[in-house]
């Protein structure tokens, strides 16, 4: 089991897990929700973060408020770790989690690369609660090895949008671990935002690709 799960792992804990919610009145419903069994997710750390434990978030449907949960635990006491579900498993799922008006348009995104789902989509088909909504976006994860490809697959997200009438949200995940969002990307500003599991910071995105481009 790694050290440190990266960011969008999805995580379930075992039965006699020691984990905590940041927010004491949250325990009854975190414990209600690790009862069923469903999973949390791991989330960003502060840089000066000094709590050992993995941090964790849970979040709650529209129906409660599209309330996010916290909490933390042990790395010991994961069970079971796994990514992101692929795009393809949602779509195989048909409209028990994609509604009609959106099939169309995901078939297109999966035939431009491969992605995983995180956000509403994912959290739908993992609890076959009701996350999707009419005005929902997509979240997706993809894996960029070089500036070529992140730029090809920027001009492809860019044309998919100007097509379809859904928003996509997103991001590119860098060789060393980092994340971009896509459209920050897009937008050509000399720095961008990368996140990291211990934290974010603004870096050179001339830079993003250096240490994939030096061992390669």
């Amino acid at each position: 089991m790694p050290e440190r799960p990266a960011r969008h792992t999805l995580v379930w804990l075992s039965a006699d897990a020691d984990w905590r919610a940041d927010m004491p009145t949250h325990e009854p419903r975190l414990a209600a929700w690790l009862a069923q069994g469903l999973p949390a997710v791991v989330a960003r750390r502060a840089a000066d973060d000094p709590d050992p434990r993995l941090r964790l978030g849970i979040p709650l449907p529209p129906a409660e408020g599209k309330q996010r949960l916290s909490l933390r635990v042990p790395l010991h006491d994961v069970a079971l770790m796994r990514p992101p579900p692929a795009l393809s498993a949602l779509l195989a799922a048909g409209d028990a989690v994609v509604p009609q008006a959106w099939l169309e348009s995901l078939h297109d995104l999966q035939a431009l690369a491969p992605a995983r789902v995180f956000g509403a989509f994912a959290w739908q088909w993992l609890t076959a609660l009701p996350y999707v909504h009419e005005r929902s976006d997509i979240d997706l994860l993809w894996q960029v090895t070089d500036a070529a490809q992140a730029e090809a697959l920027i001009a492809q997200l860019l044309a998919w949008e100007a097509r379809y009438p859904h928003r996509l949200d997103g991001e590119l995940c860098l060789p060393d671990g980092g994340a971009v969002n896509w459209r920050e990307l897009a937008g050509r500003s000399r720095q961008v935002l990368v996140k990291r599991l211990d934290g974010a910071a603004l870096e050179a995105r001339d830079a993003l690709f250096d240490t994939c481009e030096v061992t390669a």
